[in-house]
């Protein structure tokens, strides 16, 4: 997780573990593991402001007005460190398909 404009920093979670990112932090969530895995998230959004609120589109990117990192967006050091960890268990990362999707749906960032 990380605030905007810094690089993203590191935490390993666990069965029971509580991470609760700071406000407006982006975060992304990995298993790594051999096991499926859950997780509950709770947003609360009465402090966004009303131009943001209006903007925003549940569930999508912000290349779209939302507020999620699209996966053409993610830095590809923590796409890296994801298919490293996978490996670790002698399973590969099936993300392929997304990028390409995304791709499509949403092109390249422009500069």
């Amino acid at each position: 997780m990380w605030p905007e404009g810094e690089e993203p920093q590191r935490f390993d979670w666990e069965v029971g573990t509580m991470i609760v990112p700071p406000n407006m932090w982006f975060h992304q969530h990995f298993n790594t593991g051999t096991t499926p895995s859950r997780y509950l998230a709770f947003k609360h959004e009465a402090s966004l402001s009303a131009t943001r609120k209006a903007c925003r589109k549940p569930g999508s990117g912000r290349r779209v007005g939302g507020d999620q990192i699209d996966y053409l967006d993610e830095k590809p050091e923590v796409r890296r460190i994801f298919a490293a960890e996978l490996a670790k268990h002698g399973i590969a990362p099936r993300m392929d398909q997304a990028y390409a999707k995304e791709m499509v749906e949403l092109g390249v960032k422009s500069a």
